[in-house]
Parts: structure tokens; sequence; C-alpha cells
């Protein structure tokens, strides 16, 4: 029998809290405390946001998985930390049980869960010195988490990322409101919009070049097709948009064309801009249906609601607010769709887990986004105007899968359309929930 002190940590779906706490006992001691952890109810997955907030930490929990509460996990360990499991939790004589009084993660965004997190971590610095007298402190230190680097998060803080493609957005937008369109293609995210600027190279020859730099973009496929922007919509791919919804598109595809829309439904469109995939998807659930759009843009949402009273729709509903915290609640959506937007999320788990939050059991998800290729240089990447043109912050394909798959996301289609970018593709994304 191990000389070591033991600890379980348990929680109702032992995704959140059971988890952090696990993860922060098991860093700070260095291996000198058995640390266990487990649910009344385990859920299928560790919640999103609690893996991304332990990773600002150094701490990597997303390879663990909820595991059910049994008796011989409670024999195996002196001390019982319980965190809402209520009266699943038996009582066995000789342990030593605590009760932690902490927020629920579950459905909450990272900036919600931060506070969780510190919290969580002081309590288990406190239960440590008790645990380990003499040494807790020199271990705690020893091991404190270094500052978080992640691999692909090469922005500054989401809330940054957030403010640049905003501005970015907005300034497209008043442009285009304002009949300048040449002027607003220039400046809007011409990767994943229509807006190309063409130009020449050393031998004459027509190339284009967009805010993502100098790298080569083709407009069309090699049928000669129309790969970007409002070019993308056909007559009965555009039926319920009119021309200026359709005309301030920056999307890089059609989901409408693919998220399968019946009459009644309620569809959720991500980043819904100027308003053309929510009028659309509204004409195509009615009667009974309705159609909404999340936009962080005011600009946006104005002119969503301009565009929408011209269509004469009244089956909608445009809102204002962050993807990582859709305001609305709990399993009220059949679809979520998007065009070319997660790309430009800092914190794609968050996006997906809200998604998969709003989703009633049996829904569905469809984009159309940017994929990056294995090989897209580091540079890119790292460029805002890059970002705020869907690229440099475009998941790979295995990278999205992993993300829709961490979300609770089934049956994953990804299927690439078209290249729009000398390091990335347009694609159809489409799963199960």
């Amino acid at each position: 029998m191990s000389d070591k002190p033991s600890v379980l940590f348990v929680c109702v779906h032992n995704a959140g809290r059971s988890q952090m706490a696990a993860g922060f006992l098991t860093y700070l001691s260095g291996g000198k405390v058995e640390v266990r952890s487990a649910g009344s109810l385990p859920g299928d997955q560790v919640n999103p946001s609690a893996v991304a907030v332990m990773a600002e930490v150094g701490i990597d929990i997303s390879g663990q998985t909820p595991k059910v509460l049994t008796t011989d996990a409670l024999q195996a360990s002196d001390v019982v930390i319980t965190m809402g499991c209520g009266d699943a939790c038996p009582i066995f004589p000789g342990k030593r049980y605590l009760d932690w009084d902490l927020e629920d993660p579950a459905g909450q965004g990272v900036e919600a869960v931060r506070p969780i997190r510190d919290e969580i971590k002081a309590r288990v610095q406190a239960l440590l010195a008790e645990l380990l007298p003499g040494e807790s402190l020199a271990t705690a230190a020893k091991h404190q988490p270094p500052p978080a680097t992640p691999r692909r998060r090469v922005m500054s803080a989401a809330e940054d990322v957030r403010e640049i493609v905003r501005r970015r957005y907005a300034e497209a937008t008043t442009r285009s409101a304002a009949g300048d369109r040449e002027q607003a293609r220039a400046v809007e995210s011409s990767c994943c919009g229509a807006a190309q600027v063409t130009t020449t190279d050393e031998q004459d020859r027509a190339v284009e070049t967009s805010c993502c730099g100098s790298a080569q973009v083709t407009t069309t496929d090699d049928q000669g097709r129309v790969v970007f922007g409002a070019e993308l919509y056909g007559p009965d791919a555009a039926e319920g948009a009119p021309d200026a919804a359709l005309a301030a598109s920056l999307g890089c595809g059609v989901p409408t064309a693919v998220a399968d829309l019946h009459p009644g439904e309620v569809v959720l469109d991500l980043g819904s801009g100027a308003g053309a995939d929510v009028l659309i998807s509204a004409r195509r659930v009615a009667p009974g249906g309705r159609a909404i759009g999340l936009d962080m843009t005011v600009e946006m949402l104005e002119l969503a609601r301009l565009n929408a009273a011209e269509a004469g729709v009244d089956n909608v509903e445009f809102l204002q607010g962050y993807l990582e915290d859709i305001p609305l609640p709990d399993d009220s959506v059949d679809v979520v769709i998007s065009n070319c937007v997660l790309n430009l999320a800092a914190d794609k788990n968050v996006v997906l887990a809200e998604a998969a939050r709003v989703l009633r059991p049996g829904g569905r998800l469809a984009f159309s986004d940017v994929i990056a290729d294995e090989d897209m240089d580091e540079t890119t990447k790292a460029d805002m105007a890059a970002w705020t043109g869907c690229i440099a912050g475009a998941l790979t394909h295995a990278e999205f899968t992993a993300a829709l798959t961490r979300a609770g996301f089934t049956d994953i289609e990804i299927r690439p359309t078209h290249r729009v970018h000398t390091h990335a593709q347009a694609a159809i994304v489409r799963a199960s929930h």
C-alpha cells in the first residue's frame, strides 16, 4: 500500500471542477500525492473551457476522461473532496470529507471559468500545505506552472483578436453601406470574402493580393467558376436575401446549401454579418421556424436589420454577442451554421463547446470555413492582418476534427471545396450533436 497521502476529487460530471483540482494537485505536489477524480454522473468529455484555462497556466488535462465514482476509489482515498455530487457520495468511516462550494463551469466560456480555476488553485495549495507539512511550500514553488505558450495561439489575447477583427469588419461595413464598394472590398477580409484586389506580377500576369499578404489567391477554379463571396450564391441558393445582403457577404462558401433546413426549425448563424445566410435560412424554415443571427459588430447588425426589413422577413432575430458566449439557453436551436467565421475566433474550443451547448440533442452543425494546410508557415500564422482575413486563425483538417470531437460532435465531415490561399482552402464542415 502506498505511503503517499491520497485524495479523491468528486463532482457530478467529472468534467470541470474535479478535473481542474486533480490537475493542480498532481502538478503542484510533484507526484508526492496520489490523486484521483470521479463523477457521480460522468460526462462524455472534459469541459473544453476547463482544458483551455488550465492550458493557460501550463497544465494539460486534455487527455483526461471523465470516470464514474466507485466504492473502490472512495475506499482507497484518505481525503474525499466533493464539489456538488450530493447524495451520490457514500460515506465510509475513517475518511476525511471536505466539501468545496465552487461554481459549476458547465456551459461557461473561458472568461467565466478562469476565476473558478484560480479559486481551485488556492484551495489545492492550502490542502497541499496540510498534506505535506514542512515541504509543501518548496514543492509548490518548484512546480509552479510556467507561463503558457499555446502552439497556435500567437496573438496576445482573445480580446485583442476580437477587437482587431471587429474594427476591420466595422470599417468594411461602413464603406459598404455608404456605397463605396471598391474601397470596402479593399478593406474586407478578402481571403474569405469577395474582396480580391487584382494586380500584375513582373510578367504582367494577373495575380491576387489581399489583407493576407502577397500570397496568391485564385478567384476561379479549373472550370472558371468564381470561388469567393457573393458570386458563390446562385439564384436558387440566394433566394430570400436581398442584393445588399449578398453584396456585403464575406463568406467562403454557402452553408445554407448543405444545412438541410426544414420548416419549423430554429437556425443560429454564428458571425451573421449583413444577414444573407440568416435571411436565406428564414425562408427555408418557414412556416413555424425562425433564424437567429449573432454578431459582435454593431455596424453589421444595423446593416442586417435593414436588409431584413427590405426583404420583408419577420421570422428573424439579430443578437449582439460573442461566439464564445452565445446569449441563448441550452438546447434551444436545431441547426448552427457559420460562413468563414470560426477561423476568426481566438478560442475555437470554446466556440464549438458553445455551439454544442445551444444545440438540441440530434441537432447539427453546418459550416463553411477555411482549413489550413499542414505546412502553413509560422509567419502567416502570426500575421494579424491575415487573421482578420481568415488564414492565420484557420485550423488544419486534423485540428478541426479533434476540436469538434472534444466538443461532443459526431458524424464529422470536412470536405474541401476550393483553394483560397497558398496555404489554405475552403471547406464544408458538417457534424451531428
